[in-house]
């Protein structure tokens, strides 16, 4: 029995977030405030190798962003010393020993499940201080004593603790012996007495060696309590990867920019997207504790965002591929438009004259004579057609039934860009690596209604018949979805 539940969210600071990590805080979250408990941000940044002091910040607005209020933050290297403590022990009571044995010997040793030469020396207080005080030491690691004949793999003597002599951004030089994540997280979350760990699937493997070094602490009397283990399903969205090293290859090939790229599916790609706080939770919180795996499609996402933003966002209009109409005895010089056709989120008024621009795919198929009416405004009927210019006259005010109704910006829009990001063209390619087709990631140029040269950067608008998007720039919205 625990006397308070605690749970700790654990980043590492050398990527970005992305939705997978949603749902862990948001696992995490729930389980501790249904229990008025503690909940905990710790960074994992114990392999300096790794970790960029820049993720720091980028994780902690991610999370800010997202609403995740978090009880106490610290940082796994703030912890060196007791885990220093910790291992020395471990050393002298025989559960982990000093390996000098060679990368290469070291694998082929765990794939043949062979131990080393090193497995039964016995540890000395004298070669253990030698370790922890000579950074010249740099190819002697210390591994875990486990069963070399499990058919686990983690089980097979992991390395716990090595030497990187590259600075550390909280700590610079003050270290260079490191403990692996192995080692770190179970010591730290039982001197954190921390109560349950939600953690994805990917871990189940080393859950028993998790448990095996838990124990290890408790038998030393440093704790009362051990941590449970809890594991859940990974969230591996179909079009979009989240591995950091497959977005690397990614960026580096120039397919991509870099991590904030809307095809991508970490929290800064999603919120620039145009995804909100209460569509990423309620897509996450459908997802439940479940161990499945799935790839659910970004459409699933959007189905959840959509109900989130609905009533919220402002209309406009907006045309692609322009072309000119231009109309002979139009009957009125403005109309007044809402921006929401249920909600009282204001209107604008817009000045009508005889030229429009209208989408270029709306009436290549229309033919002369026929009836069409501009949404919200009138009917007109088609007299001559050429490529860049549609004339017409004035037909009716009154909606008809059965004819065709498509969009319109009036002569004074201004142009405006709108990128289409779409997650369903992608490829894998032979060797199993992820690939963005070109057709992934489209802008188009229009025209958006006058009204639109006040819209800032941020601003979630939806644009009639096209979707829902967010302003990315001056000029240039993103389309989220439709």
């Amino acid at each position: 029995d625990y006397e308070k539940i605690i749970t700790r969210f654990s980043p590492n600071p050398n990527g970005y977030l992305h939705i997978g990590h949603v749902k862990a805080f948001r696992l995490n979250e729930r389980y501790t405030r249904q229990h008025s408990g503690k909940l905990l941000l710790r960074f994992d940044d114990t392999n300096p190798n790794a970790v960029d002091n820049a993720f720091y910040k980028i994780i902690k607005d991610n999370l800010d962003w997202m609403e995740i209020k978090f009880d106490e933050i610290s940082y796994a290297s703030k912890y060196l010393p007791s885990i220093y403590e910790i291992t020395k022990k471990m050393l002298i009571d025989n559960y982990l020993y000093i390996c000098e044995c060679e990368p290469d010997i070291i694998r082929t040793n765990r794939l043949k499940k062979q131990e080393c030469e090193h497995r039964d020396t016995v540890n000395t207080d004298e070669t253990i201080e030698k370790f922890f005080s000579s950074a010249d030491l740099s190819n002697i690691i210390i591994r875990f004593k486990g069963d070399m004949k499990s058919d686990n793999s983690a089980m097979r003597d992991p390395t716990m603790m090595r030497i990187i002599k590259t600075p550390h951004p909280k700590t610079a030089t003050k270290h260079w012996v490191w403990p692996t994540y192995d080692l770190a997280a179970p010591i730290i979350d039982c001197l954190q007495e921390v109560s349950h760990v939600l953690r994805s699937k990917e871990f189940e493997l080393r859950n028993e060696l998790y448990n095996e070094i838990t124990k290890i602490v408790f038998d030393q009397g440093k704790i009362k309590t051990r941590p449970s283990l809890i594991n859940f399903s990974r969230v591996l969205m179909k079009g979009s990867p989240t591995s950091k090293s497959v977005i690397n290859t990614l960026i580096e090939n120039g397919q991509i920019k870099d991590w904030n790229d809307p095809r991508l599916v970490t929290i800064s790609a999603l919120r620039r997207r145009g995804f909100v706080v209460e569509g990423i939770n309620n897509f996450v919180d459908s997802l439940g504790l479940s161990k499945s795996e799935s790839s659910p499609s970004l459409e699933l996402v959007a189905s959840f965002n959509r109900k989130a933003r609905d009533k919220t966002d402002k209309r406009y209009f907006f045309v692609k591929d322009p072309i000119k109409l231009k109309i002979t005895n139009v009957p009125k010089k403005s109309v007044t438009l809402k921006h929401h056709p249920t909600e009282n989120l204001g209107s604008r008024t817009i000045m009508i004259s005889d030229e429009f621009w209208v989408s270029e795919a709306d009436l290549r198929n229309s033919s002369e004579g026929e009836v069409i009416r501009l949404m919200d405004l009138f009917n007109i009927k088609i007299q001559k057609k050429t490529k860049m210019i549609i004339e017409s006259d004035f037909d009716s005010e009154k909606p008809l039934d059965r004819i065709r109704k498509i969009h319109w910006v009036t002569a004074d829009g201004i142009p405006f860009k709108l990128r289409v990001p779409n997650n369903d063209e992608f490829s894998i390619n032979s060797d199993g690596s992820f690939q963005f087709k070109n057709e992934s990631d489209k802008t188009y140029n229009g025209f958006a209604e006058n009204s639109c040269q006040s819209l800032q950067v941020g601003d979630l608008i939806q644009f009639n018949r096209i979707g829902f998007c967010r302003i990315d720039s001056p000029n240039l919205a993103i389309l989220s979805h439709k």
